[in-house]
């Protein structure tokens, strides 16, 4: 009895799929025939493959992983006057831990506006992207081969990809350049809103000066899960870079404010270890240098060196990042990438931290 309920089970789920998949499909194609401007829609996105090698005598020594870091979906809706609406879809490599299937979900959905506003300035509201790591990203290109290739407030949890708010954005006085304000919920793209306190975040762009770009940042928020004497969250962030003909070079550093459970909590900074200084706040800081250096049309050097003290009252808690590599435009829709990876973790950091090195063959492409 219980095998043929089990089958009756499977069965009833594929005809619900199948179901909601007919559903859906009768709804795009009744949009098809009455939404306005869908013909100018546009679905755009990037697949990441990589291949991986641990070396260090960790764990993982000696172990080869094939996996897709991120596949993205790119939703570009047009509206009357100028608005849109976006939604960018991922499917990640991180599984459901119950059903072990890949996990698909929006990381960005939001309406953008522009119609009602002055040129060059526009207002978005829905789950929005964090504009700094948007900015970041548009230097940074090498970023296809897992949560290690991100820039350091993603990479180390510092920030999320996204997050449930309003954003504007706008020009500074005489073309100095750009700057924006957002207000969020400040639980992340992965976390609901669990309580009354929001996140600001203050960007001020500056491109007068180009070659030489600069820009500065400042976020302050709470928690909601801690005491109002242990719940303060802030980021001062500084980014400076040069472009030149053959490349490119910059420096980030930033300053951060968290409580310590939320450190341990959510693994930020690097999984530094924090049980000591539970129920009060912990300020951190670090910096990374980065550059890219063209050899020819196709082929890109790049160098990263990340440094991470997580806890400013100890200046012993450190981890160190170098990773270098070559990429390769195969096509104008293909990038290949070699990289090598090296952290080392300070002796206080974390009794379960120990240096490692990766090397990675990572892939992404473009449709």
């Amino acid at each position: 009895m219980n095998s043929l309920r089990q089958s009756l089970n499977s069965v009833s789920m594929r005809v619900m799929k199948k179901t909601k998949k007919l559903i859906f499909l009768t709804l795009l194609a009744a949009l098809s025939q009455n939404a306005w401007g869908l013909s100018d829609v546009t679905i755009s996105g990037e697949g990441d493959l990589a291949l991986s090698y641990w070396q260090l005598p960790t764990r993982d020594q000696g172990v080869t992983a094939f996996s897709v870091p991120s596949l993205l979906l790119d939703i570009d809706l047009p509206l009357r006057e100028g608005n849109e609406f976006f939604v960018e879809l991922q499917n990640t490599e991180f599984r459901d831990a119950t059903s072990k299937q890949y996990e698909t979900g929006a990381r960005e959905a939001y309406l953008s506006m522009t119609s009602f506003l002055p040129a060059r300035s526009e207002m978005r509201y829905g789950l929005i992207p964090d504009f700094w790591v948007e900015l970041e990203r548009e230097q940074w290109g090498y970023d296809f081969w897992g949560v290690n290739s991100y820039m350091p407030l993603i990479k180390y949890k510092y920030s999320s990809w996204s997050d449930l708010g309003l954003m504007y954005q706008g020009e500074l006085p005489d073309d100095w350049g750009q700057w924006s304000l957002s207000i969020t919920n400040g639980e992340g793209l992965q976390s609901e809103e669990t309580g009354p306190r929001k996140q600001v975040q203050l960007i001020l762009a500056m491109t007068k000066t180009a070659p030489f770009y600069a820009m500065v940042s400042y976020v302050q928020g709470s928690y909601d899960n801690y005491d109002d004497s242990f719940n303060k969250k802030q980021r001062i962030l500084l980014h400076m870079s040069y472009e030149f003909q053959k490349g490119l070079l910059a420096l980030e550093a930033y300053d951060t404010k968290d409580p310590a459970d939320a450190i341990q909590t959510e693994g930020m900074g690097g999984g530094v270890d924090v049980t000591d200084l539970h129920a009060t706040n912990v300020e951190g800081q670090g910096a990374t240098l980065y550059g890219i250096v063209k050899l020819n049309e196709k082929s890109d050097l790049f160098l990263r060196a990340d440094w991470l003290n997580p806890v400013k009252t100890n200046a012993q808690k450190f981890l160190q990042d170098i990773t270098a590599g070559v990429s390769y435009d195969m096509t104008d829709d293909i990038r290949w990438a070699l990289a090598y990876e090296y952290t080392h973790y300070s002796d206080e950091f974390s009794d379960s931290a120990r240096d490692q090195s990766l090397l990675t063959l990572a892939t992404r492409v473009y449709f």
